[in-house]
């Protein structure tokens, strides 16, 4: 076993109070572990940290110690002198290579630089000197009194190891995080860009212009390690500038165009209420005779008499139209089930939006699992996190939930599901939105097709 004690640095280099602290506490620490056992080789295995995967560790942390890429080099050449795999903290571990020997394994570091680095990783605690006392490392091996080295301690890199391994976690947490916080600045800006690019080519009305501006303000260059703060209000200032582009576009649609279905089924704008069948009847005579001719009954589909009759099998007597049943056909609902719909369970959704269960793992049985599936499903139809924030806060989970389930039953018919929503959020703000009509509407398409 290699024994060695402090000593005091060899030629100019000074005697601190840091040096004697630094290397008065890994001695403690050695003699801890000794005493506690815990680097006690029992199996004949050999103990501490694997080198390797602790340096990987330390390459990720290193603005956590101060060391840049060449430091770490330096130290990759010093760990490749050592002949285990492992590193064990509870003895010097003594590394004796020549100036010449690191310069070769540094890639013809030159001499200047190697002490500069070295310097560096005994600055930060990685690293002690095991100076002879002529200044030379070597190792000299003696049966009697054992062996004894001089060159550079490695042990308190192993020592480091739960520090190391604990700053290379946070630097991976940081790292995942700028790298989503640039894809949503990313995302902001093409999706404002984009925006832009439509309402100027439709010539929409609207201040525009200052828009534009904005954009170019937001799209100023970032530093490439800028901090996460900085990368956070970046992206806030996107998203703010997004939302008032996605608003002012839509308030510059028409009716029409807000729309995202056939003009022959506009779900959100329907009657929910039953339409007399005799007015719809003398609706589609006149629509049919509108070129100025005049058809037969029996060219128009119409009987003389437009009052339906319904005959029952029983007597096969006719009754009148005021004292038959309403019909829950194709296109016709009764009241009881427009406000049934206005407020629909789990089973009413998913049988008019039975796409929500393809997106499932699992039956949905519960209105948190639905909420769960469409906050899933939010993200499939491009629509925001913000987006769906807001329809939640104005109409509910529950019926936020519902609304995503319809989107996705039309979605190839919506041209911007995020912006429908807004809107849809915007009415429901002003108690303007049920979702009778929507689920209505949805029903008599999936019946008529």
């Amino acid at each position: 076993m290699i024994e060695i004690h402090w000593n005091s640095p060899f030629g100019a280099r000074p005697l601190s109070a840091a040096l004697i602290r630094r290397e008065d506490g890994v001695r403690r620490a050695q003699a801890r572990l000794r005493e506690d056992g815990a680097c006690t080789n029992k199996t004949g295995a050999e103990e501490g940290p694997d080198k390797w995967a602790l340096l990987r560790a330390l390459t990720e942390a290193r603005a956590r110690f101060g060391l840049s890429d060449r430091t770490i080099a330096v130290l990759e050449a010093l760990v490749s002198c050592h002949a285990g795999k492992r590193i064990d903290p509870a003895r010097p571990q003594i590394v004796f290579p020549s100036n010449r020997e690191l310069s070769l394994r540094t890639r013809g570091m030159a001499d200047a630089t190697l002490r500069r680095h070295l310097a560096s990783l005994i600055e930060a605690g990685l690293l002690l000197r095991r100076d002879s006392p002529n200044g030379k490392r070597y190792r000299r091996r003696d049966l009697e009194q054992g062996d004894e080295a001089f060159g550079f301690d490695l042990s308190p890199f192993a020592l480091s190891a739960d520090v190391i391994q604990a700053a290379a976690e946070a630097a991976r947490a940081e790292a995942r995080a700028i790298r989503h916080i640039k894809t949503d600045i990313s995302l902001c800006r093409r999706d404002i860009r984009k925006i832009l690019d439509a309402a100027f080519s439709e010539g929409r009305t609207g201040d525009w212009t200052a828009l534009e501006q904005r954009w170019i303000d937001v799209i100023r260059p970032l530093a490439r390690n800028a901090p996460v703060a900085e990368l956070t209000a970046r992206l806030r200032e996107c998203a703010d500038l997004r939302t008032q582009a996605e608003t002012r576009y839509l308030s510059s649609l028409s009716e029409q165009e807000m729309s995202g279905n056939d003009a022959r089924n506009e779900r959100h704008y329907q009657n929910s209420k039953t339409e007399n069948s005799i007015e719809s009847s003398i609706d589609k005579k006149k629509e049919e005779n509108s070129d100025g001719g005049l058809r037969s009954d029996k060219e128009t589909g119409l009987d003389a008499d437009p009052a339906p009759r319904a005959s029952t099998q029983s007597t096969g007597k006719t009754r009148s139209l005021s004292k038959a049943p309403v019909w829950k056909g194709r296109g016709v609902t009764s009241r009881s089930d427009a406000a049934r719909l206005d407020d629909p369970d789990i089973a009413t959704v998913l049988e008019i939006c039975p796409s929500l269960s393809d997106y499932s793992t699992g039956p949905i049985r519960s209105p948190g699992e639905l909420e769960a599936v469409a906050d899933r499903v939010r993200g499939f139809l491009g629509i925001s996190r913000d987006a769906y924030r807001s329809a939640q806060s104005a109409m509910g989970p529950f019926q936020a939930a519902v609304t995503i389930a319809a989107l996705l039953e039309r979605a190839a018919h919506i041209r911007s599901p995020g912006g429908y929503l807004r809107a849809l959020t915007h009415k429901a703000a002003t108690k303007g939105f049920r979702l009778g009509p929507m689920l209505e509407a949805l029903r008599n398409h999936a019946l008529r097709s």
